[in-house]
């Protein structure tokens, strides 16, 4: 009697999800097909960060790095912690939003370059602080290194 029970509890867990998985396929023909239409992005920000979980931040920002021709030119809108470096062979600052993975063990960071007159450091938060970063993407080489930045960049320090 338990035997039968048992089986007849498989066959019903079997039947439930073959008897979803049609619909769920369907459902998901459907998306991918409206997704290959062009979409308006919202507020005229391709890549929202901020809307994702620790993992997928880093791992966007992983893939920023490493194929950075896929993103040239597409707004991007991140929160990190404010980093500064300052490069003594050119005499400039160098500003990034740091993003660290899901364990914080790692961290990856990602430039940016305020668009407007401002002065280090007084019109910058503290090293460390969380802050917000939105702007276009970009990369460049320089010192025989590729690197990334968002330019014409707008930041909010996050309270």
């Amino acid at each position: 009697m338990r035997k039968t029970a048992f089986i007849m509890s498989i066959l019903i867990c079997l039947t439930s999800m073959f008897s979803c998985g049609s619909s769920e396929t369907s459902a998901v023909t459907e998306t991918s097909q409206a997704s290959s239409e062009p979409q308006q992005p919202e507020d005229g920000i391709d890549y929202d960060l901020t809307t994702m979980s620790s993992t997928m931040i880093y791992s966007t920002v992983s893939n920023m790095i490493l194929y950075p021709d896929v993103y040239e030119g597409k707004i991007v809108k991140l929160e990190g912690n404010f980093s500064v470096y300052h490069d003594e062979a050119a005499d400039k600052y160098i500003f990034a939003a740091i993003v660290p993975d899901a364990t914080a063990c790692c961290q990856q960071g990602i430039e940016f370059v305020l668009d407007g007159d401002y002065k280090y450091p007084d019109d910058y938060p503290e090293e460390g602080q969380s802050i917000t970063i939105k702007g276009a993407f970009n990369s460049y080489d320089e010192y025989g290194f590729k690197y990334v930045q968002l330019l014409n960049a707008e930041m909010k320090v996050n309270t």
